[in-house]
């Protein structure tokens, strides 16, 4: 639940951070997950995200403009863990359905209850994981398939890919 990147996945500028900056991102991380899963997110305040991670508004704003921010950065945090597996489906080395699993698996086990949290909220934009996670499907498979589909029906074979994905 503290959104742990495993280290050849993780954000390169968060690893240039402060020991203590790094801490704090992700202690307010995890109280936006605890927070979401106590009531709605529409409904969730700074004030409750604050509460959840122990800091203070001050130090929240310090980090991020408002919530809406904070989920967006959340959000692609997880599909920077979540797209290489995507990706490796169709253009990996030998296609290696176990070793997609085996990543797949290895995200869910460190962020399992953040995405569980993060895929019912449906805000729409960048601070929403399913439609990101669909607009990411979607993509990939556009660019494995073309040349092999058919241009007409290439937006439709991506959409119906991306729904049973999803």
């Amino acid at each position: 639940m503290f959104l742990r990147s495993a280290d050849k996945h993780g954000r390169e500028a968060e690893h240039n951070l402060d020991l203590r900056i790094r801490k704090t991102r992700r202690a307010i991380r995890s109280g936006l997950i605890k927070a979401c899963q106590a009531k709605p997110y529409a409904h969730v305040s700074v004030t409750d995200i604050c509460s959840a991670s122990m800091v203070s508004r001050t130090t929240f704003y310090d980090h991020y403009t408002d919530k809406d921010a904070l989920l967006a950065e959340v959000v692609s945090f997880l599909l920077e863990e979540i797209t290489p597996a995507l990706e490796g489906l169709w253009f990996g080395e030998g296609r290696d359905a176990r070793a997609v699993a085996r990543h797949l698996a290895d995200v869910y086990a460190r962020n399992g209850q953040a995405l569980i949290t993060l895929l019912a909220i449906r805000v729409g934009g960048d601070g929403d994981l399913h439609e990101q996670l669909y607009r990411t499907c979607c993509s990939v498979f556009t660019d494995w398939a073309r040349g092999r589909v058919d241009d007409e029906v290439l937006p439709l074979a991506a959409d119906v890919y991306a729904s049973v994905v999803l």
